[in-house]
């Protein structure tokens, strides 16, 4: 009674799924959201396209998206998925990375004066081009994270729907440019397979349960102190710790991180529903043209850093690119690259950025007024 699949076990399913904030039009349109992305992913692997599993669901949503197909942007994803990207870029910082840090210091030197003319340059251009108003410039121009800048936007009083697509524009293009650029560049096929990665089935209780461990508690501990994104930032500081110093050599499932690149994907390219025509003409021109700026700004530094450093110049352009830290991040675990030295350079432009856009804000007592003035 009740437990034989009939309308009665089908009205209690979605009694708990009302119950969690869900109906069934939204676990519909989530399992359409997600059969769209898993189809991108499947027609990328099938081209032999880079980055498939990643770029071909960005496509394929972004494509929905703009048809203003029935799609779904599963927020609460974001949290849980950046996590899993966190502990699998930490899980690369060895024991005898740990060593290597010091001969990061000229990189890292380099990266403050590059974010900040960048960030010049990029104001520059939103403010005297495309007209923009001081604030609404400013929260444009600066590469950092798209949660963290669209949230100050708001309160800065800026255009939060133009700062929107202006962080997604470049996020996107940025990370579908990079990968062919490579492939091309280097005459070989970047594919779908995670080196140095197990399947979910050859993994120990023990190791899962530390990794969820280092997830949540890295989660927690980084949200409580109050640090930019904290669900990706957490368990990577969390996970590099453990194994930096060789308590845990475990490491992300395959199959997790494949979920993980699906989700971004649909999270980065379901922002897109809705646009308009006259916001792609007025608005993502803008953003397309900043990035292309961005791109040639990074390849000729990362070429004088590579020369003057030796790092490996596919690792330093990854690091100095301005584009999705956890897409980034995820680009670098695929090409086997040198996670730890781009994660690191993340995280310092990151705070960079941060920092700094508090003290311009807090500092401006215009942009304070004029959020006044727009809350009325």
């Amino acid at each position: 009674m009740g437990f034989d699949g009939g309308p009665y076990d089908d009205e209690r399913r979605w009694t708990v799924l009302r119950l969690l904030g869900w109906d069934s039009r939204k676990a519909q349109r989530l399992a359409f959201t997600f059969l769209i992305g898993v189809g991108g992913s499947l027609l990328f692997m099938a081209l032999n396209l880079p980055l498939p599993v990643f770029l071909g669901a960005l496509s394929a949503t972004i494509v929905a998206a703009v048809l203003d197909a029935p799609i779904i942007r599963p927020r609460w994803l974001g949290p849980p998925m950046r996590a899993v990207l966190g502990v699998a870029v930490g899980a690369t910082f060895t024991p005898a990375l740990v060593g290597q840090m010091s001969s990061m210091a000229g990189s890292l030197l380099v990266l403050v004066p590059f974010t900040l003319l960048i960030t010049i340059g990029g104001m520059a251009f939103f403010r005297h081009v495309a007209g923009y108003d001081r604030a609404t410039a400013f929260f444009a121009a600066v590469p950092g994270g798209l949660t963290d800048m669209v949230t100050m936007s708001a309160d800065a009083g800026a255009d939060q729907r133009r700062v929107t697509l202006i962080h997604a524009t470049r996020i996107a293009f940025i990370v579908f440019t990079v990968p062919f650029f490579i492939q091309i560049a280097n005459g070989t096929s970047i594919g779908s397979q995670l080196p140095s990665l197990v399947h979910i089935w050859e993994m120990r209780p023990v190791d899962g349960l530390v990794l969820i461990l280092l997830a949540l508690g890295g989660y927690l501990i980084a949200d409580r102190l109050g640090l930019a994104g904290a669900p990706l930032v957490g368990p990577m500081l969390a996970s590099g710790l453990v194994h930096a110093i060789g308590l845990t050599g475990a490491k992300v499932p395959f199959e997790l991180l494949a979920l993980a690149q699906v989700s971004l994907a649909i999270l980065l390219g379901a922002q897109f529903r809705g646009l308009t025509l006259g916001e792609f003409g007025s608005t993502m021109i803008w953003g397309l043209l900043f990035t292309i700026f961005l791109l040639a700004s990074t390849a000729a530094t990362s070429l004088g850093v590579a020369a003057l450093t030796g790092f490996d110049k596919i690792s330093v352009l990854l690091a100095f690119a301005p584009g999705g830290q956890a897409e980034l991040s995820l680009l670098a675990l695929i090409l086997g690259l040198d996670v730890a030295f781009i994660a690191l350079h993340h995280l310092v432009r990151l705070a960079i950025i941060i920092i700094g856009a508090q003290a311009v804000f807090v500092q401006n007592a215009d942009w304070q007024q004029h959020a006044k003035s727009r809350r009325r």
